[in-house]
C-alpha cells in the first residue's frame, strides 16, 4: 500500500508544479543575419550563375510570445524584421541606348539605360574588353568594373516549438518550426568605386515565402521572472523565388539574443 501513497503524492506534487508554472513569456531579440546559398547560381540572370557571390551580414530584431504547454514543451510565435543582401562579383556595366535588360529585373528608369555583363565573358584570354570582339561603337564605351548588390527585406512570422533538455537556472532547449516571410524591401543596384546605381526590382521574388527553422536555445535565469536567451538558429528558405531562381538556394543563420519575461 505504501507505494501507491507515494505515487499519489508525486502526482499531486507534479500537478501543483504545473499549476504554478508561469505559462506565458514575452521575448525581445536582436540578431546578426548571415545569408548563404547551398549552391552557386544567380537569381538575377543566368549569365551570372558562375560569378562568385559574397554575402553581407544583416541585422534583424523582433518580439515574441510563447506559451508553456508543460514544463518542457512550449509553443511560440512573434514578428521579426530583417534585411539581407549579397553581391554578385566580377561584372562590368556601361550606359547603352540599346541595353539588354537582366532577365529577372524590372528596370527603373535609370536602370533601363544600363547594360550589365559578366566581366569574364569579355576577356577570355585576358585581353581587355576594349580590344575584344565588340561592335565598333561599343569599344569607346566607358566600362565600370563593379558588383551587383541585391537586397531583400522581410517581415517574418515564426511558429515554433521548443523542448527543454535542461531547465534549471541555466537551460538548454531544442527549437523547431517554420516561418512565413512577407517581402518588404526589394532592390538591385550596381556598385563601383562606392558609387551605387539603382537598377530596379527583382521580379522573381515571392511576396510570401516559407522557411523551415531549426535551432538550439541557451538561457540563463536572473531575478525571478527574467531570462537571458541566446538562440543560434538555421532557417532554410523554401520558396523565396517564384520562378527561375537560377539554382540559388538561400538559407539564413541568425544568433538571436535577448531578454524574456515570464508571467
Amino acid at each position: 500500500g505504501h507505494v501507491n501513497i507515494k505515487k499519489d503524492n508525486k502526482r499531486e506534487e507534479k500537478l501543483k508544479q504545473e499549476s504554478k508554472l508561469n505559462r506565458w513569456q514575452l521575448t525581445s531579440n536582436v540578431t546578426p543575419i548571415f545569408l548563404g546559398s547551398t549552391s552557386n547560381g544567380s537569381p538575377i540572370d543566368s549569365t551570372f550563375a558562375n560569378n562568385s557571390k559574397s554575402y553581407n551580414t544583416g541585422v534583424g530584431f523582433g518580439i515574441g510570445v510563447s506559451y508553456a504547454v508543460s514544463k518542457k514543451l512550449t509553443v511560440r510565435t512573434g514578428l521579426n524584421k530583417f534585411n539581407m543582401s549579397y553581391n554578385t562579383n566580377d561584372i562590368v556595366y556601361f550606359a547603352g541606348m540599346e541595353s539588354r535588360s537582366l532577365k529577372n529585373i524590372n528596370p527603373s528608369a535609370s536602370g533601363s539605360m544600363i547594360q550589365v555583363q559578366d566581366d569574364l565573358i569579355n576577356s577570355p584570354t585576358g585581353v581587355t574588353s576594349e580590344t575584344s570582339f565588340l561592335p565598333f561603337e561599343e569599344s569607346f564605351v566607358q566600362k565600370n568594373k563593379g558588383y551587383i548588390n541585391q537586397e531583400m527585406g522581410y517581415l517574418e512570422m515564426p511558429v515554433e516549438m521548443t523542448y527543454a533538455l535542461l531547465d534549471k537556472k541555466f537551460g538548454i532547449k531544442i527549437i523547431g518550426g517554420f516561418s512565413t516571410l512577407f517581402l518588404q524591401d526589394n532592390s538591385v543596384s550596381v556598385i563601383s568605386d562606392n558609387r551605387s546605381t539603382f537598377l530596379g526590382e527583382a521580379n522573381n521574388l515571392n511576396n510570401i515565402h516559407f522557411s523551415t527553422n531549426f535551432g538550439i536555445g541557451l538561457k540563463y535565469g536572473f531575478m525571478k521572472s527574467f531570462e537571458f536567451n541566446v538562440e543560434p538558429t538555421f532557417k532554410y528558405q523554401l520558396n523565396t523565388f517564384s520562378s527561375d531562381a537560377g539554382n540559388f538556394k538561400p538559407y539564413l543563420f541568425g544568433i538571436y539574443s535577448g531578454i524574456s519575461y515570464k508571467f
